[in-house]
């Protein structure tokens, strides 16, 4: 058996906190990757008693799944702009204001909305860094005509994403700039751009006090951000298991694929079957490539060696230490000093964002 054991408090506690930091602009609580692996019906619920309305997706799908659990009233922002006719139907069907991040996208949307007799709320995205979704701020003329010719769009927001919040606060700043630079040029053209919004969690916690009409905040709820320092954040989300096998291996025997650890006495282990296809001991590839990145990367292996770390499981009031390659369904445990049987329960720190929809969220 196994499951992601969710604390309730601690989300709270953590909602309480980014509020008291975005002052009265308002929470829009970020929901993509499955509510960043905290579950997307397990957090709605929590979500809801803590007075959160505004919420945020980049799957169409998603914005389905919310209303269908009970999400009736919440305004569903989807992130990912689009002119896909497949994800513009499941956003015309769930109520959602789509996010119009192109000219494209723009017409794509409104001819849709026409067709059914609708009216569909928009968001526009401003790329001011990013180089995903968005109209580029000199587009000025293709975004103004959003207002003027799509008249199946509601403009009731414009937001911009910052790239590099949790790295380089003088970027982010410039991106903030550049972005209300757009939203003035609406406003002298005789339009509202509506809700304004552009601050992350790493901006809301390291570097802008301007937070505008709203925040998006997605990973600081959980509180986990790629922001370095933990800000007040409670962190949430471990992986629950139990021992499924204890044994006594001799010395000299190895333990996992390629035996890269290999007993220097008699050892007893414990075998948890729990590994990589559940999220457990699962790093973000390296994607990238520039000198400075490559040099990061290497002084971070460095570093590893240098300090030999060791990586533990909780097991009760002890920690067990992981003993040869993690597997894709086990992790070897070394209980030699450690007293517990099979059935043991075990605790695994881990990204909730790694483990799969698969495996049961429970919240206490």
């Amino acid at each position: 058996m196994k499951y992601l054991l969710v604390e309730k408090d601690k989300i709270v506690s953590n909602i309480n906190l980014i509020r008291e930091k975005a002052g009265e602009s308002e929470l829009i609580a970020v929901l993509k990757a499955n509510a960043y692996g905290l579950g997307l019906k397990e957090i709605y619920p929590v979500l809801r008693e803590c007075g959160v309305r505004k919420l945020a997706v980049t799957e169409p799908e998603d914005a389905l799944k919310l209303r269908s659990i009970g999400a009736e009233d919440e305004e569903i922002l989807v992130l990912r702009s689009t002119a896909c006719p497949e994800d513009i139907k499941k956003i015309l069907d769930s109520c959602a204001t789509a996010t119009i991040g192109s000219y494209d996208a723009a017409v794509a949307l409104n001819g849709m909305a026409e067709n059914e007799g609708l009216s569909c709320d928009v968001h526009i995205k401003i790329d001011t860094g990013m180089g995903r979704y968005g109209f580029e701020p000199s587009e000025t003329e293709r975004i103004i005509s959003v207002f003027s010719y799509m008249s199946n769009l509601n403009v009731t927001g414009m937001y911009t994403h910052f790239s590099s919040a949790y790295l380089s606060p003088a970027k982010t700043k410039a991106q903030h700039e550049a972005f209300l630079k757009v939203a003035e040029s609406v406003r002298k053209a005789g339009f509202d751009p509506g809700m304004l919004h552009d601050c992350n969690s790493a901006a809301l916690f390291t570097c802008l006090d301007d937070t505008l009409d709203a925040v998006r905040i997605g990973s600081a709820i959980g509180g986990r951000m790629t922001a370095k320092g933990s800000f007040g954040l409670k962190k949430t989300g471990i992986l629950c298991s139990q021992i499924s096998e204890i044994r006594w291996l001799p010395k000299g025997h190895g333990i996992g694929y390629g035996s890269a650890f290999v007993t220097k006495k008699p050892m007893k282990i414990g075998v948890i079957p729990v590994g990589t296809a559940d999220g457990f001991m699962v790093e973000k590839a390296r994607d990238s490539f520039r000198l400075r990145d490559c040099i990061r990367y290497a002084l971070s292996d460095l570093s590893r060696i240098v300090r030999r770390r060791s990586q533990y499981v909780s097991i009760g009031s002890k920690k067990a230490r992981i003993v040869g390659h993690v597997g894709t369904t086990h992790t070897t445990v070394d209980l030699t000093e450690i007293d517990c049987t099979v059935g043991a329960d075990v605790q695994m720190e881990l990204s909730p964002t790694y483990v799969p929809e698969s495996i049961e969220r429970k919240y206490k």
